[in-house]
């Protein structure tokens, strides 16, 4: 062979040489990536793992197999040993919510305190906060709780203050200074992100503060007062009014037997009510012109009967009504088999090709409020339904809708009467 090709056969190609180097920067960097060192050791290639599932989510583990008291001493030791803020804060956090449930509320307390004086910075800190006030609350500590409920409205960012502000509303409420618990309600839903526990809570504080002012026989800022002239009647009155005997009568302290006598003063509050039915979550909302006056749950139409959507109004009204069942007869009021219980409001299509035989009534059976088990109905438990026929006039406007949001609330179409 010639000396120049056995010289080229001992020499590598530049080819294999950069292969070379790209394979061992692969096995490298990819060595790095899987997280593991290989090193020689008697001639045993070992493995060494640089990450190890820590305790904290051991207890999380735990926690989402519901096992609560294994989570909560898991917890305990980190909680007691921990100095990283990202480490002790929300072993701290779960094991004091889990204290809470379990009934531990000194263990609680303790907890959430400790998160608000020494993790300063965390940005638990205000949830931390509102935890701890409520159980101070709950304690009858109430001035200790304000003070923490004050901090938090004064200092921490907007979207936290909703918990304070419901909390301080809630004194104001004990305190019987309805219209400014009320306003603060208000304020803390605002505030709160829809449909969340703290816009939930309080959601439902204004709809008690609502309904509380309205059947008030004290004035409110909204309320004005009638002065009975001669030839008047309830009915007659609640015509020209455009309100309800139950509301006229509630506000006043009278019954529907009532005599009135010419002067005589009565307290009503002028509202322009409008319903929307939520199907996909099963819940009706009375709305005013502020937003949403109040929320109830109902029970709506089973598979096969589903309530259907559309523009309604409500129609002539009945207290007690005869249930004529289909094919049955008339079932009277009273009777167990009468599914109506003691409200029966019809829904009167507004739109073409709406069933008319649709309305919003008493539920006997309380448990069926809340699921789809009716044949298109919307179910209400009793006291909240003969509450609602207190305060809707007939041809209010009813809209039963899929789904309700901040957008679609706004965007509601209103039901001409």
């Amino acid at each position: 062979m010639p000396p120049l090709l056995r010289q080229q056969k001992k020499q590598p190609s530049i080819a294999k040489i950069m292969f070379g180097i790209v394979a061992v920067c692969a096995l490298a960097y990819g060595g790095y990536r899987g997280g593991t060192w290989m090193f020689a050791s008697g001639g045993v290639i070992e493995a060494v793992q640089t990450s190890k599932p820590t305790s904290l989510d051991t207890a999380r583990a735990l926690l989402e197999e519901g096992k609560s008291d294994e989570a909560r001493e898991a917890l305990r030791p980190i909680a007691a040993d921990a100095k990283d803020a990202q480490v002790a804060v929300p072993a701290i956090m779960m094991l004091a919510e889990l204290d809470a449930k379990a009934g531990d509320r000194a263990k609680a307390i303790e907890g959430f305190k400790r998160i608000t004086t020494e993790f300063q910075q965390s940005a638990e800190r205000p949830r931390a906060m509102a935890l701890y006030a409520k159980l101070l609350e709950e304690d009858g500590k109430t001035q200790e709780a304000i003070a923490v409920y004050n901090e938090i409205r004064g200092n921490a960012p907007a979207e936290f203050r909703a918990p304070a502000l419901t909390g301080i509303a809630r004194q104001a409420e004990r305190d019987g200074k309805l219209g400014e618990a009320r306003e603060m309600y208000a304020e803390a839903l605002k505030g709160a992100t829809w449909d969340s526990p703290e816009w939930n809570e309080a959601l439902d504080a204004v709809g008690r503060a609502n309904i509380a002012m309205v059947f008030s026989q004290s004035e409110t800022p909204e309320s004005k007062i009638y002065t009975i002239e001669k030839g008047d009647s309830f009915t007659s009155i609640g015509i020209k009014l455009n309100t309800t005997l139950g509301l006229l009568t509630r506000a006043n302290g009278l019954t529907p037997d009532a005599k009135l006598n010419l002067g005589q003063r009565l307290k009503w509050t002028p509202k322009d009510f409008r319903i929307v039915v939520e199907r996909s979550k099963c819940r009706l909302f009375l709305l005013d012109a502020n937003g949403i006056f109040k929320r109830y749950n109902c029970g709506l139409g089973k598979p096969g009967h589903e309530t259907t959507l559309g523009l309604y109004k409500i129609g002539n009204k009945e207290k007690d009504p005869v249930w004529h069942k289909p094919g049955e007869g008339p079932i009277p009021a009273g009777d167990p088999r009468n599914l109506l219980g003691t409200r029966w409001m019809p829904m009167v299509p507004v739109q073409e090709g709406l069933p008319k035989d649709l309305g919003i009534h008493g539920a006997p059976d309380p448990a069926t409020v809340g699921s789809f088990t009716s044949n298109g109905c919307a179910r209400m438990k009793m006291e909240e339904v003969e509450e609602l026929y207190d305060l809707v006039v007939r041809s209010t406007p009813v809209q039963v809708v899929e789904i309700v949001d901040p957008a679609t609330l706004s965007t509601l179409a209103t039901v001409q009467a």
